[in-house]
């Protein structure tokens, strides 16, 4: 699965406001912060606040702020905002003339669709409050290979 670069921005701008002590920030702070163009990240917390993930404050001290609780979020419904409905299969069988597979009775096509019920389950377990939490509380922390 290849997570896309609406999906990581998405993830990160909800993690950075989640983050926050007053739990508000502006697209311009979040833009700044972590390194995102503006009019991506515009769109970006516009289509959440569409989906009820974000909601906007205006004024002097508005920004963005989250419609609910972080342990009520789930990354499912996050990737389901910013496009995707579920992990994509693709499969070049169909395409290739020299073979004829028909996805109806494709028995990869089948496995594939027990792993995308799989991982849409996970994602649906994983909430944005797990993502957030210290180092350490995490159960999904990922902590990458350094070589050493």
């Amino acid at each position: 699965m290849v997570v896309t670069t609406l999906e990581g921005y998405a993830l990160k701008a909800l993690i950075y406001i989640a983050k926050k002590e007053e739990k508000r920030a502006t697209i311009k702070e979040i833009s700044m912060k972590n390194s995102i163009s503006f009019p991506y990240i515009l769109r970006i917390c516009s289509e959440l606040r569409r989906h009820g993930i974000l909601t906007s404050i205006r004024g002097r001290s508005g920004g963005y702020v989250l419609e609910r609780d972080p342990s009520d979020i789930s990354l499912y419904e996050i990737v389901n905002a910013v496009g995707r409905k579920s992990i994509e299969i693709k499969c070049d069988y169909g395409r290739r003339k020299d073979l004829h597979c028909y996805q109806i009775e494709c028995i990869s096509m089948k496995a594939w669709e027990v792993v995308r019920s799989k991982v849409d389950d996970l994602f649906k377990e994983i909430k944005l409050s797990d993502l957030v939490s210290e180092k350490g509380e995490n159960k999904y922390e990922y902590t990458a290979n350094t070589g050493n």
